[in-house]
């Protein structure tokens, strides 16, 4: 199975780097895709550090549309890239497999707004998954999938025999193998050619004032990324190109650039590994409406390790601070002193993202101090 498939109303979906943790569904394939049209049944099929899953469309159109825009991108900002083929199965057979991964979706009247009007008008009647009725079922398992290579014409009409239904299984998997191996072979390419680039910038870097942070996630802002790598090193200045995930930044000189450097490359920040690398440039000034050229407070502060314990002072209202910080991170433990209230966060992970929100943060007219311990 590969890209030169021809089209079908049945797509493959290979779902690489999703977190084991993520509460993949049938129903969150629903919502991600039913954008393209008009969706009959989901298969979800869990194979390792890899899952795939099939969707079948009602029309043929729809499925390619899904393909042509979906392939590439990541159904969750936690990761799960999609490699998306047109699929050799003729249709989805749910009773052939375990049906608590499969579900038919029931026709609605209600249409795919994707679609322009004309073709809109004579669609079939659009999918819709049922949660409040009773009956039909969700899963029908009176539907019965035919693979190409198997002919099950002389199957009884209530179920396939036992026969079958080994030999259906025996040949769904050999497909998933075969894409299987095919994709692993193209994303080792990848990532050897990826990793390549890597070593080739690691081995040409030059120790700089400018740093080049790259893999920053879509929430991060500039004065969030202001606030968390001057706490490291005196940064005068950051050029945010949002649209890439990248930043620039200009340090005071290159000792507070290597040291932000050593103590942040390949952190984990707001769910994003971000990698670090010495930049060669002349200035810094942003080219284009895209790029934002952020100047902070210029505060210096002093330099210490990375902790995930925080202290903070500066307003009456103490109690008011671990509030806010509820809203960023994850507290472990909280020590009220007689000026200050000292907050323990799980990991300093969870308290890079309270200093890159919350530093120098003006609160009823008061600026809190806070201070890594």
């Amino acid at each position: 199975m590969n890209s030169r498939d021809p089209p079908s109303k049945i797509l493959l979906l290979i779902i690489t780097y999703l977190p084991p943790s993520f509460p993949l569904t049938n129903d969150y394939l629903f919502e991600t895709f039913k954008q393209y049209g008009e969706i009959k049944k989901i298969l979800i099929f869990e194979r390792g550090k890899t899952n795939k899953a099939f969707i079948e469309y009602y029309d043929i159109k729809h499925a390619i549309q899904a393909r042509r825009d979906m392939m590439g991108k990541s159904i969750t900002t936690q990761g799960g890239r999609l490699l998306i083929h047109f699929s050799r199965l003729k249709q989805l057979n749910l009773e052939v497999v375990d049906h608590t991964r499969g579900t038919q979706y029931q026709p609605h009247e209600v249409e795919t707004q994707v679609q322009p009007q004309k073709q809109v008008q004579n669609l079939p009647k659009a999918p819709v998954f049922i949660e409040e009725e009773a009956k039909p079922p969700l899963i029908d398992l009176t539907q019965v999938l035919k693979l190409e290579a198997v002919d099950v014409s002389q199957a009884s009409e209530e179920s396939p025999t036992k026969a079958i239904m080994e030999t259906q299984l025996k040949q769904l998997e050999r497909i998933l193998d075969e894409d299987y191996a095919n994709e692993v072979a193209r994303s080792n390419l990848t990532q050897f050619d990826e990793q390549q680039q890597v070593i080739n910038e690691l081995l040409a870097q030059k120790p700089s004032k400018y740093l080049k942070v790259q893999n920053i996630d879509e929430r991060v802002t500039a004065k969030m990324l202001y606030n968390m790598f001057n706490r490291f090193g005196h940064l005068n200045a950051l050029l945010f190109q949002k649209k890439d995930n990248i930043a620039i930044l200009q340090f005071a000189n290159i000792d507070h650039a290597t040291i932000a450097k050593e103590l942040l490359n390949n952190i984990m920040f707001f769910n994003r590994e971000i990698r670090i690398l010495f930049h060669q440039i002349d200035n810094l000034e942003a080219s284009n409406p895209n790029e934002e050229y952020y100047v902070g407070s210029q505060t210096k502060f002093k330099i210490v390790p990375l902790s995930k314990v925080l202290v903070f002072s500066g307003i009456s209202d103490l109690l008011d601070i671990q509030d806010m910080v509820k809203l960023v991170g994850k507290i472990q433990e909280i020590k009220l002193e007689q000026h200050s209230i000292q907050i323990t966060m799980l990991d300093i992970y969870e308290a890079l993202k309270v200093i890159s929100v919350l530093s120098e943060y003006e609160y009823k007219g008061n600026k809190i101090n806070l201070i890594l311990k």
